[in-house]
């Protein structure tokens, strides 16, 4: 149970995700030992993680949202990502789908496309897809239970043996310094070997996974063909990647805006 001096510095921490103690003493005038007895008693509780002289809101690096949490976060951005991916999706096109709740959203519109081949390591998009008129590979390999992906090195050798068109990467924190990022090594290399084999590779990715950080790098974002988000992106942070990079990064309702 949280006290109304916790509830407020934890709204506060809601409207800035990360922040200094000496700023929270600041905003909810009390003392510096008062604010680390609450940071300590909502870290306890799972509901922030500590930073040095700080906190944050969010998981820790190595910790993975569940499914479920994932499946019911930014679903109407979701849709509309993945309502735009289509347009890059041509007839008889060998399709590689990543892991994911947004790829997931894909499969679903790809249901009835018979003209395409599709090759998954998701158990869930599989079985969707299945259910539709594609030809579906899922990949062989041990069945990772928290995200029933497919993961190994049987899976590994498998995709490998394999080329697609096109490639739809998913990612739990993207950046220009950092790239793609994920939380579990083995759906990584996965990832990894999904893009090895591809012609293109296309990160559907909302503005909300902008910045924030995972446990491994799945690559820099020079490696990648495209990104697709919504139109919620930064203005600083579309400028700052089209200074440096020339990837392409089109935008819900906003189309490719000036990058690549």
């Amino acid at each position: 149970m949280l006290n109304k001096r916790q509830r407020e510095l934890l709204e506060l921490l809601q409207s800035e995700p990360e922040m200094s103690i000496s700023e929270m003493t600041d905003r909810l005038r009390v003392s510096v030992a008062t604010v680390r007895r609450d940071l300590n008693n909502l870290s306890s509780q799972g509901l922030i993680q500590r930073l040095r002289g700080g906190a944050t809101i969010g998981h820790p690096l190595g910790v993975e949202p569940s499914w479920i949490e994932r499946n019911r976060e930014n679903i109407e951005k979701k849709k509309a990502i993945v309502k735009l991916a289509l347009d890059f999706v041509e007839d008889g096109q060998v399709v590689a789908l990543d892991v994911g709740t947004t790829t997931l959203e894909l499969a679903r519109l790809l249901q009835m496309r018979s003209d395409l081949m599709v090759f998954t390591a998701s158990v869930p998009i599989s079985e969707t897809l299945a259910m539709g008129r594609p030809t579906v590979y899922l990949v062989g390999g041990r069945v990772r239970p928290r995200e029933m992906g497919v993961v190994g090195p049987l899976a590994r050798d498998i995709i490998g043996r394999f080329h697609y068109d096109v490639f739809f990467l998913a990612a739990a924190g993207w950046s220009l310094e950092q790239g793609l990022m994920d939380f579990s090594i083995e759906d990584v290399e996965i990832k990894q070997a999904f893009m090895n084999s591809s012609n293109q590779v296309i990160a559907l990715v909302d503005s909300t996974k902008y910045g924030k950080t995972s446990l491994m790098s799945i690559a820099p974002l020079e490696e990648l063909d495209m990104v697709i988000t919504d139109d919620q992106l930064p203005n600083a942070v579309r400028e700052q990647i089209g200074e440096v990079t020339t990837l392409r990064v089109v935008e819900v309702g906003n189309g490719e805006r000036g990058l690549g």
